[in-house]
């Protein structure tokens, strides 16, 4: 059964595993997400908006270093990510918990999928939801980078999207084309969603959700610079945002889902992590 996001988050953990400084993340869902510090600092670096330059110099080191630890080909300690976390104005707060992997086999089962078809098999039990027609429509003219559950289910999480939302983050200069769009998809607009976000509410019972300022990020350009281009269909390619990005979007997130999929995202992008480290796994 693929899990539905309901759990609290209880605690964060930190261990060593082959000389490799990781953190642990523990919800409620008894998940263990092995994180490497590397992608602590880059999520903790870009939620403050600081280049590796300007990181360096709050800690005193050469940018060279922080480029070192954050491509992973140097592992940095662990007072060394915290230290560089707390210039980043952030905190990691530690505990222990007990050991489950059984994301792994939900996760695994999403990667050997095409993004698309991931997409497809979470939305599946959404009635009326078909965000990957959603997409088409709005590509068209617009630009932007998806965000939110939709995002995350096309990196492979295990997640099933429960809520009909699609989420965007818009470029400022494309506000009348999203609308164009929404119109297209018969959608009328209906208030304010997560964190200011644009509502537009199809008929269907489906929401489009769009943003131009985030939480935790600097907008559009911002996320597009480490989006994965995606192709939906033929001639129709969208931008959706790096598990990286999602994650410290739902970290900085005050809505009611926010800190809930974190775990989720972490999992995800440790096990794509280890995929690539693998020559007998399938390129995801």
């Amino acid at each position: 059964m693929w899990p539905a996001p309901g759990g609290r988050v209880r605690a964060l953990a930190v261990r060593t595993v082959e000389d490799h400084n990781l953190a642990t993340y523990y919800s409620g869902f008894g998940i263990i997400v092995t994180m490497r510090g590397a992608d602590l600092l880059v999520a903790g670096r870009r939620r403050a908006g600081l280049s590796q330059a300007q990181l360096a110099e709050r800690l005193g080191r050469t940018q060279s270093t922080i480029a070192r630890w954050e491509s992973g080909y140097q592992h940095p300690p662990l007072e060394s990510v915290v230290e560089a976390l707390h210039a980043c104005g952030l905190e990691l707060t530690v505990g222990m918990a007990r050991y489950d992997d059984s994301y792994d086999t939900l996760i695994a089962g999403q990667l050997l999928l095409e993004p698309v078809e991931r997409v497809r098999r979470l939305a599946r039990r959404t009635g009326g939801f078909d965000p990957i027609g959603m997409l088409c429509e709005l590509a068209k003219d617009a630009r932007f980078v998806v965000i939110g559950r939709v995002a995350g289910a096309f990196n492979g999480w295990p997640v099933m999207l429960g809520t009909p939302v699609l989420q965007v983050a818009a470029a400022d200069t494309s506000a009348e084309e999203i609308e164009q769009g929404a119109r297209r998809l018969g959608a009328e607009r209906a208030g304010e969603g997560e964190d200011g976000a644009k509502r537009w509410l199809l008929a269907s019972g489906a929401e489009l959700h769009v943003s131009v300022e985030l939480r935790g990020t600097h907008g559009y350009r911002d996320l597009a610079r480490d989006a994965q281009s995606i192709q939906i269909a033929p001639d129709v390619s969208v931008l959706v945002a790096s598990l990286i990005d999602l994650i410290r979007i739902a970290e900085a997130s005050t809505g009611p889902d926010g800190r809930l999929f974190v775990p989720a995202l972490w999992a995800t992008l440790e096990t794509r992590q280890r995929w690539a480290e693998d020559p007998t796994r399938p390129a995801v």
